[in-house]
């Protein structure tokens, strides 16, 4: 077997660990940046393009911002429409979505490094629900990890225009969701008089 040595890991089991070990971190500090009043979902995105570049980093591959942001938003509707979720003020569905979405991100992330970085993550998606389902069912072990307190970033990072553009994409859906919540919640109301 070849051996690979990549900033002291021996052999791609010890790079596969360590890749755990980056997700599970993020999934745990999900958790906790996610109830965050109003910059809880952008400290989550930050947190998983923080991710993304560690897992990068662990095979010796530098991406760039918008690399990172590409694949993120190559996941599409999956990714955006459950990181709206996390916008709701209501830490029993942040918390769970942001750690499940955030492990699953990573898998598919170090999925799509380990593969040579296709263009097409379709391939993935089945990766990322698999994961997402994990993170739910680990969730309190996620939860009750002592890493989630210890970043993995400068979660006060400004974001280049092409973030910013996916993080505006993401708030005027956000706003159209809310608009709709708000008027379920209005009927749901109504009909419990």
């Amino acid at each position: 077997m070849e051996e690979r040595i990549t900033d002291g890991f021996k052999d791609n089991e010890d790079i596969a660990w360590e890749a755990e070990k980056i997700c599970r971190w993020a999934a745990a500090r999900a958790g906790v940046i996610v109830v965050a009043p109003v910059m809880g979902t952008m400290a989550l995105m930050a947190n998983e393009v923080y991710m993304i570049t560690r897992l990068a980093e662990l095979r010796g591959i530098k991406l760039s911002e918008s690399a990172v942001l590409g694949l993120l938003g190559s996941l599409g509707a999956t990714f955006v429409g459950q990181t709206l979720v996390t916008l709701i003020p209501f830490a029993p569905v942040q918390i769970p979505v942001g750690i499940s979405v955030t492990y699953a991100v990573g898998k598919v992330a170090n999925a799509w490094l380990q593969a040579g970085r296709p263009e097409d993550v379709a391939a993935f998606k089945e990766i990322f629900d698999e994961a997402k389902d994990e993170g739910l069912r680990r969730l309190q072990e996620f939860r009750d990890m002592d890493c989630k307190d210890k970043p993995l970033g400068d979660e006060s990072k400004r974001f280049s225009l092409d973030s910013q553009e996916l993080f505006d994409n993401v708030r005027r859906k956000a706003d159209a969701a809310e608009y709709k919540l708000s008027d379920v919640m209005r009927k749901v109301k109504d009909s419990l008089k």
